[in-house]
């Protein structure tokens, strides 16, 4: 244990400290906030169900009695917008990457697949990288380490999970984010025989879910935001999957400000700290986590809470007691 000048503990070992003891809390964040989205399913009412996540997301936080500053999350997040200090803005432990839901519309339109996540490094670790809007990417779970290479052909890479895997291309499932831009992709992977997964929404949930084990999606790829490739990576880091990404310019200007960096392939550790603590909570349910669950005694949620600090994943299933109604 390291002391300082006056006898007492460092600042650096003293923040150390406090963030290892803060982060198994970080789970009861996407709990909370996972509940108030969760009450909305079917409602059809997207913006509320946005701003009550938030809400949700921000109160839970500030609760934990830590200081933090939002660095990444959804754009036009009115209430966790980027540089959103939080808590104790004279301490600040943390640099949070924040997604209240993942799939807002889904719990709007009442189907399943949204997420309730938030990430947690030291202040700074987050990668500088340039704005761009997009990344190209490909992602898939530990078995398919050393196996993808984001330059070769789909086709190879495919060949090369389905090799790992000890399986047939065409028994692989490939999750691919529903828009126009993968018009080609997708007929590619139809071509090549693999069986696809159209996803509405839920891009870093279905990077989640080609790193994860029992989900039935054996890979994810296509061009999705920045900013969730990163937040996925940092989940993906802690299951042991990997993740491989280029950055995808929409126009000269963001070619312009991606310079070197365009010819860059980005891998894990180019898109997540070293050291990084996640928390997923389900919040519509869906193959990598059970939805929300209200009873009259208790409230219940499914999560994973994962950490490179600590080399653990876990899986918790959480009863939240109710104080019982009076008749």
């Amino acid at each position: 244990m390291r002391l300082g000048a006056d006898g007492g503990l460092a600042a650096s070992t003293r923040e150390a400290d406090v963030r290892i003891l803060v982060v198994p809390s970080l789970i009861r964040v996407t709990e909370l906030t996972a509940l108030s989205a969760a009450r909305l399913t079917g409602r059809g009412d997207l913006e509320r169900v946005r701003e009550e996540a938030a809400v949700a997301m921000r109160d839970a936080i500030e609760e934990l009695g830590v200081g933090g500053r939002v660095v990444l999350g959804p754009r036009g997040d009115r209430v966790l917008s980027h540089g959103t200090v939080l808590g104790r803005a004279d301490d600040p432990q943390f640099d949070f990457a924040v997604y209240p839901v993942e799939g807002a519309s889904l719990v709007a339109k009442g189907l399943t697949g949204a997420l309730s996540l938030l990430v947690a490094v030291e202040p700074g670790a987050f990668p500088a990288l340039p704005g761009v809007w997009y990344a190209e990417k490909i992602a898939a779970g530990a078995m398919a380490r050393g196996a993808i290479d984001i330059n070769d052909p789909l086709a190879d890479n495919l060949r090369r999970i389905a090799f790992a895997r000890n399986v047939r291309v065409s028994d692989l499932a490939v999750a691919i984010l529903d828009r126009p831009r993968h018009a080609d992709l997708i007929r590619e992977v139809r071509d090549l025989g693999a069986r696809i997964v159209l996803l509405e929404e839920g891009e870093i949930a279905g990077a989640l879910m080609a790193a994860t084990e029992g989900t039935g999606i054996d890979a994810m790829v296509g061009i999705g935001g920045l900013q969730e490739t990163v937040i996925a990576a940092c989940a993906i880091r802690c299951l042991g999957g990997v993740i491989q990404a280029r950055l995808w310019p929409r126009n000269d200007e963001e070619r312009e400000l991606a310079g070197a960096d365009l010819a860059r392939t980005l891998s894990v550790d180019d898109l997540s700290p070293a050291q990084v603590d996640v928390a997923v909570s389900g919040v519509s349910g869906g193959p990598l986590l059970r939805a929300a669950w209200y009873g009259s005694l208790w409230s219940e949620t499914d999560s994973l809470t994962m950490s490179t600090r600590f080399s653990t994943v876990r899986r918790i299933q959480t009863k939240h007691q109710r104080a019982p109604t009076t008749q």
